[in-house]
């Protein structure tokens, strides 16, 4: 194997978490919680971490969510940004984050 493969069939996680920890600022494990689906659909293949009040640096847990890359796309979108957040919101006063 080429080191580039060594690395990503052995190390990703490690990587993972540095770059998680370096840009974020919270845990691998934090991360990997929150990105474990999307709160909207379900989604559980690719999910982006997304701030809610949109401060990269508010990086606390309440700030946090899972969404995917639809909607993560549409929420930073002006014509669907109120649909999602909306979504959003319903889904945080549900408790079913």
């Amino acid at each position: 194997m080429c080191k580039n493969c060594v690395q990503k069939k052995f190390y990703y996680d490690q990587i993972r978490g540095f770059n998680v920890k370096k840009r974020h600022n919270i845990s691998f494990e934090l991360w990997q919680e929150i990105t474990k689906k999307c709160m909207i659909c379900d989604f559980d293949k690719v999910v982006d971490l997304h701030h809610i009040d949109r401060n990269e640096k508010n990086n606390s847990r309440e700030n946090l969510v899972g969404l995917c890359p639809n909607h993560h796309k549409m929420i930073h979108d002006m014509r669907y940004n109120k649909e999602v957040e909306n979504q959003v919101r319903e889904k945080l006063r549900d408790g079913s984050e």
